[in-house]
This record gives structure tokens, C-alpha cells and sequence, in this order.
């Protein structure tokens, strides 16, 4: 074979420097190119290697400092509560999934004399609960005459853009389930929602008594009927809804303000089949919290349910992603606790 052509590529000595070929000494007289090189002299001061103790200087345990009686202390509650919440859960479940059937329509009003404390939020949930893990045929209806948002809570692609006024006018022409769809926004989970007029001149229009010939229409095809009222318990039609419900759901937020507002409306309401929620509740200020539910337990209320504040929530509601299983167990829970309690109370 001919002389391989010299190459201009770069030689490594043993130190790991890169010299280019032009400095690179040619070998002596005598001397291999095979021939061993005298090592070089080792620097006076070697440079340690990095250990991961140079990073973490103190003890870690599941990515976090794992000294201390405080840390292991918060490391054992979160586990605890976890754990307790998963058991809460299971049972949760279990009981939803083994509640009887109904043996006819049931009306719920859900209400408050405050307004912006969640009432259809509450709804929201509630209604999706009862359609999804109880398998019942839900309805949801915004009777909020202050322009309601219960309709909007829905996807956009399943929004129907027909109200209850609509539905009204078209009564006498309806014998089916069927003939309903072009009226109701139909979700995933089952629940439909009726919404309400989007023009305040028609919405004024409606009266205890056209709203008497809607829950008479629906009756006859859903078993679950649930009122999503404005704001206050004296108006005509709140106190329509309060005589027609079977049971109640009161929204009150954990302010002294709103909490005692609502206490004084309870004495004008039968609390028998009534639940009250305690909505977005902080995960601050407990004993606040505390004391509050404390007076609300004293009005002997059949159900007292607690719900967090959840900013994940808020955002699913906003944006129509709303999926409860993709919520956090914190939220799931009380949520399901509320379908639970309504549930039990069903004829």
C-alpha cells in the first residue's frame, strides 16, 4: 500500500491539552514515535471534585431537607391528611354509587341573600354530582333575573343559545325528552342547563306562575330539578321557589359579614331539608372558620358542607374545562360531600 497522506488533524498529549501539529515537538534521534513520554509533573494543587454534598448540605429525603422535628412533623401531616382524604374519598364513592332512586321530580332551590357567594358554582357542581355519580336526569335552571352565568359555565361547542323564556313559548308543543335538546346544554356528565333570557325586558316578564308551568313541563322528564336563584329570599320569585322546593341549599362565604347576613335569613326559611355550604373557604384563618360554622350548627341545619377556595376551579368554570376528577382531592371531596348530602335527602 502507498504512504498514508500526513493529516492535519489536532494530536491529545496525556494531559489532556490540544496542541496543533506545528508545535508538536517530532520525535529524537533513535527514538519511536511509540516511544513513552515522560509524564508531567502533577500541579502543586489539585482541585477536588464535586460532591453532591457541595450542593446539598443539609440531609434530603423525596426532594426536601429532611432535618429537623419540624419538617418531619409536616412530612407525617401531609401524609396523614392525604391518607385520610383517600379514605374519605373511597367512602365517598361507595356511598354515592349505592343510593337509591328517586320516585319523582325533585326541586331543589339553591340560595342566598348575598350575592357573588357561589351560588352558581354550587350549583355547577351539585347538578354535575347527581348526574354523573348518581345517574339521575338532572336540569339545572338559571333563575337569576340579573342576567345568571349558569349557561356560559358550559363549553362553548355545547352551549345551546335558547332560554327558559323560549322553552315556555314552546310548551304546548313539546311531548319528549327529545323535543327538549335544542333548548338545554347538554354536558358530559349528563346535566343539562336551561339558561335564562339574555334580554332584562324578557326576563322581567317572568312570574311565579310561568315559572310554576316550567317545573310542571320538566317534571315529567327530569328527576332532579335544581333553581339557581339571584340574589336575596323575599322576591316573588325566590319566595315561589322556596314554598315549591323539596329541599334547600343556602350559599354563605366565610366573612363575618356575609355569615351573619345569611344567619339572620335563616330564621325566615324552614331548615328541614336544608343544607348549607360554606363557600371559598381559605385555608387560612380556621379558627375564623371555625367559629363560624359553630353558630351555623346551632340553627340546627340538617348538613353543613364546607367548600375550599380553588383557583383551579375557578379557572375549569371560566374557561368551560370543567372536570371533577381533575380537580384535587381537597376540592373533590367537599364536592362530593355536597352531592352526597343532597342526595340522601332525594324522594
Amino acid at each position: 500500500m502507498g504512504a498514508e497522506p500526513e493529516s492535519d488533524e489536532p494530536t491529545f498529549e496525556r494531559s489532556g491539552t490540544v496542541r496543533p501539529l506545528h508545535e508538536q515537538a517530532e520525535p529524537k534521534a533513535g527514538q519511536s514515535d511509540n516511544a513513552p513520554r515522560q509524564a508531567a509533573s502533577p500541579r502543586s494543587e489539585r482541585a477536588e471534585p464535586m460532591t453532591r454534598r457541595d450542593v446539598y448540605t443539609r440531609p434530603m429525603a423525596a426532594g426536601r431537607v429532611a432535618d429537623g422535628p419540624m419538617s418531619k412533623l409536616v412530612s407525617w401531616a401531609k401524609l396523614h391528611l392525604t391518607s385520610e382524604l383517600h379514605r374519605r374519598e373511597v367512602e365517598l364513592d361507595a356511598q354515592l354509587g349505592t343510593l337509591p332512586g328517586v320516585t319523582r321530580a325533585n326541586t331543589i332551590a339553591v340560595l342566598s341573600p348575598k350575592g357573588g357567594v357561589g351560588k352558581t358554582t354550587s350549583t355547577f357542581v351539585l347538578g354535575n354530582v347527581l348526574a354523573s355519580r348518581l345517574k339521575l336526569r338532572v336540569i339545572a335552571i338559571d333563575a337569576n333575573p340579573d342576567f345568571g352565568t349558569l349557561a356560559a359555565l358550559a363549553p362553548d361547542e355545547l352551549r345551546s343559545q335558547r332560554s327558559l323564556a323560549d322553552l315556555i313559548g314552546a310548551q304546548s308543543r313539546l311531548d319528549s325528552a327529545a323535543q327538549l335538546k335544542p333548548y338545554v346544554s347538554t354536558l358530559p356528565t349528563g346535566l343539562h342547563l336551561l339558561g335564562a333570557p339574555a334580554r332584562a325586558e324578557v326576563m322581567a316578564q317572568m312570574s311565579p306562575g310561568l315559572y310554576g308551568q316550567l317545573l310542571s313541563l320538566l317534571g315529567r322528564f327530569y328527576e332532579v330539578i335544581l333553581l339557581d336563584l339571584g340574589t336575596g329570599i323575599t322576591d316573588p320569585i325566590a319566595q315561589f321557589a322556596v314554598e315549591s322546593a323539596d329541599q334547600m341549599v343556602v350559599i354563605t362565604t366565610p366573612e363575618w359579614v356575609t355569615a351573619a347576613n345569611v344567619l339572620g335569613a335563616l330564621r325566615y326559611l324552614s331548615n328541614d331539608n336544608a343544607t348549607l355550604v360554606l363557600n371559598q373557604a381559605p385555608a387560612k384563618n380556621r379558627g375564623n372558620r371555625e367559629v363560624i360554622e359553630a353558630n351555623f350548627r346551632r340553627q340546627s341545619l340538617s348538613t353543613r358542607v364546607t367548600l375550599p377556595y380553588d383557583e383551579r376551579l375557578r379557572t375549569m368554570l371560566d374557561s368551560g374545562s370543567y372536570d371533577l376528577d381533575e380537580l384535587g382531592r381537597g376540592t373533590r371531596v367537599p364536592i362530593k360531600e355536597l352531592g352526597l348530602a343532597v342526595g340522601r335527602e332525594l324522594v
